[in-house]
C-alpha cells in the first residue's frame, strides 16, 4: 500500500539543457520505481529554453513530468545570468520537501539519465529505519573507497540487504593504492535530512563542482567521524553497477565545474 511507504521527493535540478532534461525525465518515468513519489523541479534561473523554441524551460519540463505525474511542482531561483547557485537551488527543494512533511529526498541532475530499472524501496526502508544512515550513493564506485560490508534489515520488502558502508578513515588513509576525497557525491543519490543536520547543507552560490566538493569536505572534516549518519552503496545485481549514463559533458551549462 502507498500509505505504508514514506513520501520521497524527487528533486530534479536543472539549468537550460532542455533537450537533455526531457530525455532524463522520460527515463525517470520509465525506470524509477517507488510507490510514493513526488516530483519537484529545482530550476537555477533557466528562463527560456535553449532548444530553439524560445519557451519557458520549467513549463516545458513540467509538461513532460505531467505525462506520468500531473501533481509536479517547481521553484525557480533568481540566479543572475552567468552565475550558479547549485547548492541554494537544491537546498530550497529540500526545505520545501520538509515543509510538506518529507525528510527523504532523491536528487537527480538533468543530465544523469537512467537506462534500466531502479527500485528504491530497499534504500528508502533503510533510510527510514536506521538513524545511523544518512546518505545512499547511487553513482559509481571509484578507486580508493574503503568499504565495510554491512547487513541491514528491510522489512517492507520482506528481507535483508547487504550494503557497503564508506569508512571515512580508511578512504582517506588508504595505504594500498588510491585515495578519494569525494566521499559524498552529488551524482544521483538518496538522503535523509539527518545527514544535513549533522554535516551542513549544500554550499550555496557556487557551481555544481564546488557545491559537491564543499559538501564532501563538510562530511570529511566533521568531528563526528564514524559516529554520525553514514554513507552507503547498495550491493546487488540491480544496483552494483550504477544504472545511469551521463548524457551531457562537463562543458555543457549545469555540468560545468
Amino acid at each position: 500500500m502507498t500509505e505504508e511507504w514514506p513520501k520521497v521527493w524527487v528533486l530534479f535540478a536543472t539549468f537550460k539543457r532542455t533537450t537533455v532534461a526531457l530525455k532524463t525525465i522520460e527515463r525517470l518515468g520509465q525506470y524509477l520505481h517507488y510507490p510514493n513519489l513526488h516530483f519537484h523541479i529545482c530550476d537555477d534561473g533557466s528562463g527560456k529554453t535553449d532548444d530553439g523554441t524560445d519557451r519557458w524551460h520549467v513549463g516545458v519540463l513540467a509538461e513532460k513530468f505531467a505525462e506520468f505525474y500531473p501533481e509536479v511542482t517547481w521553484h525557480e531561483m533568481n540566479t543572475p545570468p552567468g552565475q550558479f547557485n547549485t547548492g541554494g537551488n537544491i537546498n530550497k527543494g529540500i526545505r520545501l520537501a520538509q515543509e510538506n512533511g518529507c525528510n527523504i529526498y532523491f536528487l537527480d541532475f538533468d543530465d544523469w539519465t537512467l537506462f534500466r530499472d531502479l527500485d528504491i524501496r530497499p534504500h528508502v526502508d533503510v533510510l527510514d529505519r536506521y538513524e545511523q544512515i544518512g546518505f545512499i550513493r547511487l553513482s559509481y564506485h571509484v578507486p580508493g573507497h574503503g568499504l565495510l560490508t554491512v547487513h541491514l534489515d528491510t522489512p517492507r520488502v520482506n528481507g535483508a540487504w547487504m550494503w557497503a558502508r564508506i569508512v571515512r578513515r580508511w578512504s582517506l588513509r588508504n595505504k594500498i593504492g588510491d585515495t578519494d576525497s569525494y566521499l559524498v557525491s552529488t551524482q544521483p543519490f538518496l538522503a535523509h535530512t539527518r545527514f544535513h543536520d549533522a554535516y551542513g547543507w549544500h554550499p550555496e552560490n557556487v557551481n555544481p563542482g564546488l557545491a559537491e566538493m564543499g559538501l564532501s569536505n563538510q562530511y570529511i572534516r566533521s568531528p563526528l567521524g564514524e559516529s554520525g549518519p553514514q554513507i552507503l552503496f547498495p550491493i546487488g545485481p540491480i544496483t552494483t553497477h550504477a544504472p545511469w549514463e551521463h548524457s551531457a559533458g562537463r562543458a555543457n551549462d549545469y555540468a560545468k565545474v
